[in-house]
């Protein structure tokens, strides 16, 4: 009982240290704590964010039927409103909860308008309830319910197989009012008041196969307020037109025709009758605040119940034998899913390094407290005290120091960040709790020994490296280097034959820090070496500093703790900064390969017409037309996309970038003999029906012989999916053997200013309406901006920040122990004329040596991991590009890393020579006297 009161009347009389202790343990468990929360946190804002980022078709769900509803008198929709309500029932509970509004949106049979012009047109109804509120009319006005008739023309009645043609009987069919779009009315050439007559198109499933007269009066032109709202679901069949080809030269326009709400009871008297189908769509939004990532597991579960129970359908699907769904909110959720666990991975790796920093700080502060408890301790033994009732003191001071820790921190983290579930804030936080008490008892059992030895608080003198350590060294770099195989091959999560975890594996995400610990025990070790060489060389010139300095070095004492955490610090923001560099560098590789130039624009249909200069267009610096098709390679057939580009204007524009194919100079000029050079896809290569390099084969394009000759291979080529099976040719020495071929691009590569995207689109659609354009800034940004590689980029740079702190912590920590052990040496040497700069020159030569190697060594170690790591830490898996990115380092980012480097030693050096000035130089020649 003696033992405890001793202890407990040291915390009394010995404030300073129990409160510094009690801050860091408040402030480590308060972190610790945190890391869960913000974690599922950030895990609910990324799944959030990428849904309601994604496109209205992909994240909201649609439910269909094919079917014809008679109109309720009171409410025209009522009836469709019921059967949607009978439909939702079928859907599991939980993605029931996660629908915020539904939508309604019938769609007619399509029917041809019989109107001059050049292209054919043709419209198909919509009754679309609020979409009148998200148009404003340039010219006349809503469309309303009508009962107008109109005789239907003479001379088309030869359209209606079934009316005998000699019959004089008048046809008269319904009127409907409908409104068009501005694109549609300058497509056709319709006018406000016009009334244009249809026919049903029997080419579409809708229509019955009885041929349907009817009658359209035009009652407003409008332009909707905005594309982009969701309201629109990535439909655009009411705001443009849309082409289709048959072949040749001429169009088939689609437009569609706004009905009123009312309208409703003329379409539904169409379909009673059996005349034509309508298709009838509930439009389910997601609030993506409802979705949860603690959740997703199961809401992945019931999405594919439910398209168990309602069957995906494309947009183009004929008929629909039963209720249909529409919906990509499964695959949005899957490959956030799948993105979200490599992010959680990396973010796992380096939240180790960070945690293992903190654990060295806590052990040094221990030990700094140790050193100031080693008397009442020997008081305690030298009184006949046991080792049992010392650690029971140690033990019950650690806890009342640690245990209000602990709980304040915890109580601080439930406030900051409310969360449904404490577990992981409680955990966390008492393993931080516990290792404190752990290393508060290690440390006041090394005291222990000490003071049963007999030795001295100041005594610097290091005992030899006794067998067990050398084992227990041995043991963490085996380990080490074990853990390092292990994630190579099998991926943060396990991943093995077996199948892989949910999560994370803790031993093998430990592997960056292990190796770290590893590589600072090797140095630790090896570093003693070259500093007694230079030791005895300084020992051999003139002046005493150098000499001193070096000896402690060399004798170890407290430099190996500042190498092991400095170089452990190094090694974590080499590596961070290393995924950083690579995750940006594999986005922009990604994004050069999808998009292949700064600007990149398609035709909707086809190919542009041949007329087309893009090198007029607005801005453009270089451009590249390339143009694609499927060719049959003997002698099996097999199917080959032949890529025809302008290859020289090509390679200037991407030269350097990742999308540059290099191309071998034979591709450039005129080919020899007629034998076209090429490059073919590495999958061709080695194939029983594939090609060799130098291999002279023959392909049809277009009608026309070429020869081609493989004389390079790459494993992807810009805009061309990884997996196909490629020959990129040049379009120029094609054309230089056929003169006559038109390989009509299918696609422009331009070099241009981004601002000057919109005026370069509108000069494509003057050629080729409907023609789309990508930039590939944009294209990155998509993922720079997205919220995974936020979280990603947000967790490294805290991680960072947290081991910068807590090394500081530590080698500060750790250097006050050498100064305060070094009290009375430097007194001493005061005596004899030891100025205060040399005080300081003691301390700077003892550890500069040791932050350069374990700043070099740390980088080393840093980068070597992550060459050694990446493969199986997911980054391809983020980004969403399987291609191949030469690893590199930033220098900008290895010098910021050096600085922090060395200010954490500044801090810490400037704490070691305070300490060491504290020391008088009376005591210093009294002391052994007394």
């Amino acid at each position: 009982m003696s033992s405890v009161l001793v202890a407990l009347r040291r915390l009394r009389d010995d404030r300073a240290p129990a409160i510094g202790l009690f801050l860091l343990v408040l402030v480590t468990a308060a972190i610790f704590g945190l890391a869960p929360r913000v974690l599922d946190r950030v895990a609910d804002q990324a799944l959030q964010q990428t849904v309601a980022k994604a496109r209205s078709l992909d994240r909201t769900i649609s439910l269909l039927e094919q079917t014809g509803i008679a109109a309720d008198p009171g409410d025209p929709l009522a009836n469709i409103a019921d059967e949607g309500d009978r439909l939702d029932a079928r859907m599991p509970a939980s993605i029931r909860g996660l629908v915020s509004k539904r939508h309604i949106v019938v769609d007619s049979a399509r029917f041809e308008l019989l109107i001059d012009t050049a292209d054919t047109p043709f419209v198909r109804f919509r009754v679309q309830p609020g979409a009148l509120d998200r148009v404003r009319f340039v010219e006349g006005g809503a469309p309303a319910a009508s009962t107008e008739t109109a005789e239907y023309p003479a001379e088309d009645r030869h359209l209606l197989p079934n009316l005998d043609p000699q019959s004089t009987e008048k046809i008269m069919v319904p009127v409907l009012q409908i409104a068009i779009a501005a694109d549609a009315a300058h497509a056709t050439g319709l006018k406000v008041g016009e009334l244009a007559f249809l026919i049903t198109d029997q080419r579409d499933p809708l229509a019955s196969r009885q041929a349907v007269p009817a009658a359209v009066r035009i009652t407003g032109i409008y332009e909707a307020s905005d594309d982009a709202d969701p309201f629109w679901y990535d439909d655009m069949t009411l705001n443009h037109v849309a082409y289709r080809s048959l072949g040749g030269d001429s169009l088939l326009i689609d437009v569609g025709g706004l009905l009123a709400v009312d309208a409703y009871d003329q379409l539904a008297e169409l379909s009673a009758r059996g005349l034509i189908t309508t298709r009838i769509a509930w439009r389910h939004d997601i609030d993506p605040s409802r979705l949860s990532a603690d959740r997703l597991p199961a809401t992945i579960v019931d999405l594919r119940k439910l398209e168990t129970t309602f069957p995906q359908t494309d947009p183009g699907a004929a008929t629909l034998t039963d209720a249909a769904m529409r919906s990509g909110l499964l695959t949005v959720v899957l490959d956030h899913a799948n993105r979200w666990a490599s992010a959680t991975a990396i973010l796992t790796v380096v939240a180790i390094g960070p945690a293992a920093v903190a654990v060295a700080a806590l052990a040094l502060v221990a030990t700094l407290a140790a050193r100031r408890r080693r008397p009442a301790l020997a008081i305690v033994r030298g009184r006949g005290g046991t080792l049992g009732q010392i650690v029971r003191a140690v033990f019950l001071e650690g806890c009342v120091i640690v245990v209000p820790a602990v709980g304040l921190a915890i109580a601080i983290a439930s406030v900051a960040l409310p969360a449904a579930s404490p577990r992981a804030t409680i955990l966390a936080a008492t393993v931080v709790g516990l290792c404190a008490v752990a290393l508060l008892i290690l440390t006041a059992l090394s005291g222990v020994a000490a003071a049963a030895r007999g030795s001295r608080e100041d005594d610097p003198a290091p005992r030899a490296v006794s067998a067990r350590r050398l084992v227990f060294d041995l043991l963490v770099i085996v380990l080490a280097g074990g853990g390092a195989w292990l994630l190579r091959e099998r991926g943060v999560r396990g991943t093995s034959s077996t199948g892989s975890l949910a999560s994370a594996d803790p031993f093998i995400a430990a592997v960056p820090a292990l190796a770290g610990i590893a590589a600072g025990l090797a140095a630790i070790r090896l570093v003693r070496i070259p500093l007694r060489v230079v030791g005895a060389l300084a020992g051999r010139a003139r002046g005493l500093v150098p000499m001193l300095a070096l000896r402690r070095a060399a004798l170890g004492g407290t430099t190996a703790a500042v190498l092991l955490v400095l170089l452990a610090t190094a090694s974590i923001g080499t590596f961070s900064s290393a995924a950083l560099v690579h995750l940006e560098r594999t986005t922009a590789a990604a994004s050069w390969h999808e998009v292949g130039a700064p600007i990149r624009t398609n035709p909707q249909l086809g190919s542009f017409p041949i007329t087309m200069d893009p090198a007029k267009l607005p801005g453009v610096r270089q451009a590249a037309a390339m143009s694609q098709a499927f060719v049959q390679l003997p002698p099996r057939n097999l199917r080959v996309a032949v890529v025809t580009i302008d290859l020289a204007a090509y390679e200037s524009i991407a030269h350097g970038q990742p999308g540059d194919p290099a191309p071998p100079p034979e591709m450039f000029g005129q080919p020899d003999g007629g034998v076209i050079p090429v490059l073919v896809s590495a999958n061709l290569l080695g194939r029983p029906d594939g090609v060799t390099i130098g291999r002279q084969f023959e392909i049809v394009d277009e009608g026309y012989h070429f020869q081609f000759r493989a004389v390079g291979t790459r494993e992807a080529f810009p805009t061309i999916d990884p997996k196909a099976i490629f020959i990129v040719a040049s379009r120029q020495q094609m054309q230089a053997v056929h003169p006559e071929i038109r390989l009509l691009p299918t696609t422009l590569f331009l070099d241009a200013p981004d601002d000057q995207a919109p005026a370069i689109l509108a000069a494509v659609q003057t050629f080729a309406t409907g023609s789309t354009l990508v930039t590939r800034s944009s294209f990155a940004a998509a993922f720079s901006d997205s919220p995974v590689t936020a979280a990603i980029s947000a967790g490294i740079a805290i991680a960072a920040i947290v081991a910068a702190a807590y090394a500081a912590l530590a080698v500060s920590a750790a250097l006050a122990l050498a100064g305060a052990a070094r009290q009375i040496e430097v007194a001493q040497l005061r005596t004899i004329g030891l100025s205060r700069a040399n005080a300081l020159a003691l301390v700077v030569i003892e550890h500069g040596p040791t932050v350069l190697l374990a700043f070099l060594a740390g980088v080393a170690l840093g980068l070597g991991l992550f060459v050694l790591l990446e493969p199986s830490l997911g980054i391809d898996a983020i980004v969403g590009s399987r291609l191949d990115v030469p690893l590199s380092a930033d220098p900008n980012q290895l010098a910021l890393t050096f600085v922090g480097v060395l200010a954490i030693a500044v801090v810490g050096i400037g704490m070691a020579a305070w300490a060491q000035r504290r020391g008088s130089a009376v005591l210093a020649l009294r002391r052994g006297v007394e």
